[in-house]
């Protein structure tokens, strides 16, 4: 077995999600290019395949190039081929060399209740409640408490009665306070009569 040196490797790059394109993500070239003229494009999910045309290359300078906002909810990685081509041919003078581009995440969406559609485990999708107000107030202020964690609420104490409550909760991740107003109509049922 004879070991090949390769001409040309890219590490996985990363890129934050809504970042408006075109901007240049890296620059792709082959140290062929040296000795001969060199045309470079790229393949794959993102480039001729769908979605087409969210990623593409400068032909002649390797440069390539994100051209809209990227949305990790949607997909979270990208796998590219880069192609070296010999001018005036289409042999490849370099085996297709694989480019990975991750999907960074940003804070892009709001919390619904319980849920988050950003990456979980991370400050944008830590979500935390607390019930802020209940109206009326009697017979007791804290006639119900709230899981701070999952944001489900309960009855907390007895003498609820048919009686219409607002609850103000407040729903925040590290940087975002969300105000939510939840009203219950409870009945009151007795059972045996």
């Amino acid at each position: 077995l004879k070991r090949r040196k390769r001409g040309w490797v890219v590490p996985p790059l990363n890129v934050a999600e809504n970042h408006r394109g075109p901007y240049p993500l890296a620059l792709i070239r082959s140290d062929i290019d040296k000795v001969k003229k060199i045309y470079y494009k790229i393949t794959g999910p993102g480039a001729n395949e769908f979605p087409v045309g969210l990623f593409t290359m400068d032909r002649d300078s390797g440069h390539l190039y994100v051209t809209q906002d990227l949305d990790r909810e949607k997909v979270d990685k990208y796998m590219l081929f880069a192609h070296a081509e010999a001018a005036g041919g289409v042999t490849n003078v370099e085996e297709p060399m694989e480019i990975i581009i991750n999907v960074i995440d940003q804070n892009d969406n709001k919390p619904v209740v319980a849920t988050d559609a950003d990456e979980p485990n991370t400050d944008n999708s830590d979500i935390r409640y607390r019930i802020m107000s209940q109206k009326p107030e009697d017979p007791s202020p804290n006639m119900f408490t709230i899981n701070p964690a999952t944001g489900a609420i309960r009855v907390n104490e007895a003498g609820l009665d048919r009686e219409v409550r607002i609850l103000t909760v407040l729903a925040h991740l590290t940087k975002i306070r969300i105000r939510l107003m939840c009203i219950f109509i409870t009945k009151r049922t007795d059972l045996g009569r």
